[in-house]
């Protein structure tokens, strides 16, 4: 794209008045350069955990999608989605598979150019560092001239030798065709680099550099009605600026969307999609929880969804605010639907969002649909046995009402360390609870492999979780009295058992290899154990 105008001012000097940058010491950003292509089945799933890490992380995560490589290559028909620039950055760093990403652009402990499973754990080790450079970025424009003004601004908090600016153009909604993505040409790309603003691809050189300085960087470019045939839409606009090291680390990032007018035929973009936490083997919560993405320029208000338990309909309604631009899970009121089914061995459910602010989606949204069976039955008297892996400060374990509110919070336990912590509650008898395990970066506990096991009253194991993964689980039991139940003289005879694989998902019967066994017996005391078929 040619810069019709680029007025740069550097300044070391501290003004009275006039900086919005802050000058406390901040934590590193997490830039994910994520390698994609439209005919890379396995890169919808890459933007899936991509979005999913950026939600869960706004202030920390930030994610260019880079079209490049021969995944990208577009075929007879096809727009070109490739950019100079984007493929200048993908040859730097030697990218072969795809998807795959670069965090920050440095080797974090797991190589620099890594797979899509490691993204989480190599953004975690980013952001525990404190960043030499605080960045400020805002932006406007003017409609009647396709204007764009991007306005910089960064404060040093420590020295560094070689500082670059890179600032990036980004666009969001592009629909167009996505091998594996289940929307034929209609896919959303988001986050697409379609063009670098600053001089040099791998960063503007900047002249001051010492701690308690101030910088500063404005851009003024024309837009394009479009870039390789691709529509340039003001309105799906995304600005990503940062600071590297020279042409290698990035230490700081910041981004901005200039405030458009959009025409009124002009879709207003929302994404709906599942959880971080899904609903598990069970399910007791009276709220259903959507990851809602607003790719719009309005704050979304309100959604209506169509939901079906066990084949009876629902019209759910929540209201609420997500912002323009930003990112959210809500929680949808379910009015007591869930308690109905508590004993239901087999239950089925879907949900679709129906409308966005009283209107129809601009996209077709998923259905999505999955089962659950009944609560577990736990004595109210619990022992929790919990083994972390070394990132054990990225877990909260908790014990949960029906409403989500914190019954009991175990931890957090320190990072460095792999070790078993023992803990004790005391519930309510007839009530029902969540055990929710939740992990902050997503790829779970591994390092090595965590477990929660459960005990009652004499030791007696009746339960036990022993694979954690992604952002985590919820498992839900109803309380009894085991003093009661122990009272109970006749002899015990099995009333129930249900099968499980060592992830804890429900199997229809015993299955060969290892599995676990869980039995409910007519006194009201549970057994929990292995099976090796």
């Amino acid at each position: 794209m040619k810069k019709l105008l680029q007025y740069v001012m550097l300044t070391a000097a501290l003004p009275a008045f006039g900086w919005n940058v802050g000058t406390e010491v901040t934590k590193r950003s997490a830039v994910l350069e994520e390698y994609t292509g439209i005919h890379c089945p396995n890169c919808p799933d890459g933007h899936r955990m991509a979005a999913e890490l950026a939600r869960n992380h706004p202030d920390e995560v930030f994610v260019v999608s880079i079209h490049a490589g021969s995944f990208a290559t577009p075929k007879y028909g096809e727009l070109n989605y490739i950019t100079t620039e984007g493929q200048a950055i993908h040859d730097r760093y030697d990218i072969s598979g795809y998807p795959s990403g670069v965090i920050s652009r440095r080797d974090n402990g797991f190589g620099v150019n890594i797979s899509r499973s490691l993204w989480g754990s190599s953004a975690r080790e980013v952001t525990a560092k404190d960043s030499p450079v605080n960045l400020y970025a805002a932006c406007t424009y003017d409609a009647a001239t396709r204007g764009l003004t991007v306005n910089i601004e960064g404060y040093y908090t420590a020295d560094m030798t070689d500082p670059r600016l890179t600032v990036f153009l980004m666009q969001n909604n592009i629909l167009g065709p996505q091998d594996g993505g289940k929307r034929g040409v209609e896919y959303p790309h988001r986050h697409m680099l379609r063009d670098v603003l600053t001089e040099n691809v791998f960063g503007d050189a900047i002249d001051v550099k010492t701690a308690g300085q101030y910088f500063s960087k404005d851009i003024k470019v024309t837009l394009p009605a479009d870039i390789d045939g691709v529509k340039l839409e003001p309105y799906d606009i995304e600005i990503m600026a940062f600071v590297a090291e020279g042409e290698g680390e990035i230490v700081k990032a910041a981004r901005c969307f200039p405030q458009v007018e959009a025409e009124a035929t002009a879709p207003r973009i929302f994404d709906c999609t599942l959880p971080s936490i899904p609903i598990g083997s069970n399910y007791a919560l009276d709220y259903l929880e959507m990851a809602v993405d607003n790719y719009s320029g309005d704050a979304l208000t309100s959604a209506s969804f169509d939901f079906t338990l066990n084949d009876k309909p629902y019209k759910l309604e929540w209201t609420g605010s997500v912002p323009a631009h930003e990112h959210a899970t809500i929680q949808i009121p379910l009015d007591g639907a869930i308690k109905t089914v508590f004993d239901n061995d087999d239950n089925k459910y879907s949900i679709k969002c129906r409308a966005f602010n009283g209107k129809d989606p601009a996209l077709e949204t998923s259905t999505y649909k999955g089962k659950f069976s009944k609560l577990f039955s736990y004595p109210s008297e619990l022992t929790f046995k919990i083994k972390t892996d070394v990132d054990a400060a990225d877990n909260t374990y908790r014990i949960i009402d029906e409403q989500g509110n914190t019954v009991k919070e175990f931890g957090p336990y320190p990072n460095g360390e792999d070790k078993v912590y023992e803990e004790s509650v005391s519930l309510e008898p007839g009530k029902v609870y969540g055990l929710e395990i939740a992990d902050k970066w997503g790829d779970g506990i591994f390092r090595p492999r965590g477990s929660v096991k459960i005990y009652g009253p004499g030791s007696a194991l009746v339960g036990q979780l022993m694979e954690i993964d992604n952002y985590g689980l919820r498992t839900f039991f109803t309380a009894y009295d085991a003093a009661s139940a122990a009272d109970i003289t006749a002899a015990a005879t099995v009333v129930s058992e249900e099968y499980y694989d060592l992830s804890g998902r429900r199997l229809a019967a015993g299955a060969r290899g290892l599995g676990i066994c869980r039995r409910v017996m007519s006194d009201g005391t549970v057994t929990v154990t292995k099976t090796n078929k």
